[in-house]
């Protein structure tokens, strides 16, 4: 795939099916309303491979809730494992780089309990 379709496919695959399932945004936003899939780039953005292939780091920020008390974890565990599931039945080669920790995601000045899955992808393009 290029650089410029690799977002869009990735939330074609993780695309809502059913009312329950969480809303995927393929842009960065100053305001969201968990569960969420949040879908951007990470670091490195692209590492070369050969003149014309380079591995891609597309990350899948799974917003769970607020930070406060109550069922945060779980509903993360549930976002992370809804994730996983559905790419490895998309029918597409998404790579598992990395899950980070749950960790604190400030959105709009309100603090979100979030992890990053990161996924390799291979890219295409020129020099």
């Amino acid at each position: 795939m290029n650089v410029l379709d690799a977002r869009g496919k990735l939330a074609a695959a993780l695309a809502p099916l059913a009312d329950s399932d969480p809303m995927v945004l393929d842009n960065l936003v100053d305001s969201l309303d968990p569960p969420v899939l949040m879908l951007g780039w990470g670091e490195p953005w692209l590492l070369p491979e050969t003149p014309c292939l380079r591995t891609g780091r597309l990350v899948v920020t799974a917003v769970g809730g607020r930070l406060e008390p109550g069922a945060g974890i779980e509903s993360l565990e549930a976002l992370v494992d809804y994730t996983l599931t559905r790419l490895a039945s998309s029918g597409e080669a998404w790579p598992l780089d990395s899950v980070s920790g749950p960790r604190v995601f400030t959105v709009g000045g309100i603090h979100y309990l979030a992890t990053r899955i990161v996924l390799r992808v291979s890219i295409q393009g020129g020099p």
